[in-house]
């Protein structure tokens, strides 16, 4: 037996493996459901977003701290040798 009759055979037997897996199913999906014992979860949670009352947003105005979010690694250097931040190891300061 030679590397392409071996490779007919081989697909030749996929072939027919998933045919019958699929034929399985076509004839499984004609069943009908288990009814209401059916191993099905489902999750109803009812949440509603949070809104932020003007109260709470304008006594953080006044505050000396100021965060814009993230920041590049050069701006960070650059923090970090103003000491506008706080950081526990030492840093190199070679760009």
């Amino acid at each position: 037996m030679n590397w392409i009759k071996f490779a007919i055979w081989l697909s030749g037997l996929y072939a027919i493996y998933y045919a019958a897996v699929i034929l399985w199913d076509i004839a499984r999906n004609g069943r009908s459901p288990a009814g209401p014992a059916s191993n099905e979860l489902t999750f109803v949670e009812h949440v509603e977003p949070a809104r932020p009352e003007h109260e709470q947003i304008s006594e953080y105005q006044g505050s000396a701290m100021i965060s814009s979010g993230g920041v590049s690694l050069q701006k960070l250097f650059i923090l970090a040798r103003e000491e506008a931040i706080e950081y526990t190891r030492p840093v190199s300061f070679q760009l």
